[in-house]
């Protein structure tokens, strides 16, 4: 018997990369720490930081999407609109690593 897709197979998929699950939803929790945005943007746009690049290309949605409120499903929404997905974008949030953080 096959079961109607969740909101939450909706956005992650069938097979959910946990990292990028895990990206999304502690990058938010950290986001709404004044202190820990702070770090986060110096440590995403520090030049040894090896996705960098990929941080300033992408930095206005990912910041939408660490600051934002909305569901997950809701948010996945709005970024179909913009012709991406919450999957896509969680895999541009760059991970936190090195001593320069």
């Amino acid at each position: 018997m096959q079961t109607a897709p969740t909101n939450e197979t909706n956005v992650w998929g069938d097979y959910p990369n946990w990292d990028d699950v895990a990206r999304f939803v502690y990058g938010r929790r950290m986001w709404r720490l004044q202190d820990m945005r702070a770090r986060l943007s110096a440590h995403w746009t520090d030049e040894r930081h090896p996705y960098h690049h990929r941080f300033q290309a992408n930095r206005a949605l990912i910041e939408e999407v660490l600051s934002s409120e909305a569901t997950p499903f809701d948010l996945d929404q709005e970024l179909r609109k913009k012709n991406t997905t919450l999957r896509c974008l969680a895999r541009e949030i760059p991970p936190v690593f090195g001593s320069f953080f």
